[in-house]
């Protein structure tokens, strides 16, 4: 079966398999559209070996960090881009594989590119926080007004050069998708799609993603 590389952004080296229950509907999409998921810790990535054979795409997870400029900002939490120096490198060899940055991931596409975060003033967690679609895009097909689930602390404040926004919220920036590269990314959380008050719209979202790879 064709593969997805799915890399998880988190801090700590998760135990073998606990990737599968904190994502466990990225693997069980994966199968329905008939991939095969395969976890790599960002601290782990070998671009070069990886580049070798191009996967069919790519999907860079949420996390509990925040990607802040001064680790002053977030003493807690906070890392920089140069924590992400082999992701950087492996999104550079491959221009062409799409991309899916969920979250965090949006976040680590639009900083890498040149773009800019805010901190919300306070944390948004929702199962079903409601989702203004802008424009005709196929991540969003079939799904016209979504609720989806939000659990973050920081915002794309300035777009990066080359992206545009497809999705918005009433906290601001939700979708975001580049104009020349196979690049996207959501801020809120279509894998949780199974936890309790969530809708259903987050796997269409993400069988949607992964069917445009075929």
């Amino acid at each position: 079966m064709p593969v997805v590389l799915f890399i998880d952004l988190w801090p700590e080296v998760a135990k073998p398999g606990y990737w599968k229950k904190r994502f466990a509907a990225v693997p069980a999409a994966a199968t329905k559209t008939g991939f095969t998921a395969i976890p790599h810790h960002h601290t782990r990535i070998d671009p070069v070996r990886l580049s070798v054979t191009p996967p069919a795409g790519i999907i860079l997870s949420g996390s509990r960090s925040n990607l802040v400029e001064h680790h002053a900002n977030d003493p807690q939490n906070g890392v920089t881009l140069a924590s992400f120096a082999a992701l950087t490198e492996l999104l550079a060899r491959l221009p062409q594989v799409p991309v899916l940055g969920i979250c965090f991931g949006m976040q680590y596409l639009t900083v890498a590119a040149g773009g800019a975060l805010v901190r919300l003033p306070a944390n948004r967690k929702d199962p079903v926080w409601p989702i203004e679609v802008l424009s005709d895009d196929p991540l969003f097909a079939g799904i016209a007004r979504p609720r989806c689930v939000e659990n973050h602390s920081w915002q794309v404040a300035r777009l990066a050069p080359g992206y545009r926004v497809i999705a918005r919220s009433s906290d601001g920036i939700e979708g975001i998708r580049h104009e020349r590269l196979p690049r996207a990314g959501v801020q809120f959380h279509p894998e949780y799609h199974r936890q309790p008050g969530a809708t259903a719209q987050g796997e269409r979202l993400l069988l949607n993603w992964l069917g445009s790879l075929a």
